[in-house]
């Protein structure tokens, strides 16, 4: 694809707020204002492909791609598309992280340090990965709060 579309791309979409932050993307991508391509990310292949599909009968068109933001290999594949298919990325929305689970009676030190692996060091690598291939006019967000286009 030309380097000339757009692209926002979303980790974590599956479900929750990346999910409506995909939504919410296609809406502003399919106006006349914009055009584009928006990209909802999941580490589970089955869950993303479902959450497409639940986009597409909205009328929407999000493409899917797996991210496992704890595989460096995944965050990889992921950028080698990206740069393949659209020359680099418009938006990024780092949203992909997980929640201590309180009933879990893991010990804190070792869900805690499974928490910081997926929400800050994925995260980083995503970032690490991904922000060289941002466009001149390109923009990451920590989350969806604050996402929209300038």
């Amino acid at each position: 694809m030309p380097s000339h579309i757009r692209v926002a791309l979303v980790t974590g979409a599956n479900k929750g707020i990346g999910f409506a932050t995909v939504r919410n993307l296609c809406q502003q991508f399919f106006g006349d204002v914009f055009s584009g391509d928006v990209v909802l990310t999941a580490r589970d292949e089955a869950r993303g492909r479902a959450a497409v599909q639940q986009l597409q009968g909205e009328g929407l068109s999000p493409r899917f791609h797996l991210l496992d933001v704890d595989d460096l290999q995944s965050i990889r594949a992921l950028r080698d598309f990206l740069r393949k298919e659209y020359g680099g990325l418009d938006v990024l929305v780092n949203n992909a992280g997980i929640a201590l689970d309180i009933d879990d009676h893991t010990p804190l030190h070792i869900k805690a340090e499974l928490t910081m692996k997926t929400n800050f060091f994925g995260t980083r690598n995503v970032c690490t990965e991904l922000l060289p291939l941002m466009k001149p006019q390109g923009r990451c967000d920590q989350g969806p709060k604050q996402c929209h286009f300038w």
